[in-house]
């Protein structure tokens, strides 16, 4: 079999689910819902990390902030 008939194999099984919570799972597996994060909001992001990476504040555990709730 070659990959043009694997491939429309493939897309027949498809058809025939109806199977939501599968059909998610393949979406999922397949990246078709994933949005490019814009250069701009990736460069926000970056300097935030950076800037937690570079402060010097002593943060809590999570457990233990837990512990105060």
């Amino acid at each position: 079999m070659n990959i043009l008939e694997k491939k429309q194999e493939i897309k027949s099984e498809i058809d025939k689910i109806n199977d939501e919570v599968l059909l998610n799972e393949i979406d999922r597996l397949l990246h078709l819902n994933e949005v490019a994060m814009p250069e701009w909001h990736k460069k926000i992001l970056d300097e935030r990390l950076n800037d937690l990476e570079s402060d010097d504040t002593e943060m809590l555990d999570w457990d233990d902030a837990k512990k105060d709730l």
